[in-house]
């Protein structure tokens, strides 16, 4: 009988498991939500972009998220929105990024840049994003 109800204890706490996961986040909730790309500077020097990601060869090369995706085909000019700051991004984890929507965090950047591109951010993280449909 106790072995019972101790069975019945742990079932019950098992919805309530799945509905804290689902409300952080973790497997088995809801798809994250599409994000519009864009530049947001936040308080105290922090910031975000949303777009498309590619290496841009001007002046040494660079990393940076443009509001289009870069293609020599496409009738829209693509805008950079951000550079993300060599030596803050890790060359081969972005590279498996390359093309893709993506969302990076960091900070904005207070030295002095010679790239005439948009804001630079030291990047904290960068991460996939869910594109909105056209």
């Amino acid at each position: 009988m106790r072995r019972t109800q101790r069975f019945m204890a742990a079932a019950a706490l098992i919805p309530l498991a799945m509905l804290g996961a689902a409300l952080l986040g973790c497997s088995g909730g809801r798809p994250p939500a599409a994000i519009m790309p864009g530049y947001t500077a936040g308080t105290a020097g922090s910031a975000q972009v949303v777009g498309y990601l590619s290496r841009s060869d001007l002046e040494g090369g660079f990393w940076a998220v443009y509001d289009y995706p870069p293609a020599a085909s496409s009738a829209h000019q693509p805008r950079i929105l951000a550079v993300l700051l060599p030596g803050s991004v890790n060359e081969a984890g972005v590279a498996a990024l390359n093309g893709r929507y993506v969302r990076a965090s960091g900070h904005v950047s207070s030295g002095a840049s010679i790239r005439m591109a948009g804001p630079e951010i030291l990047v904290d993280a960068i991460d996939a994003a869910t594109r909105p449909l056209p």
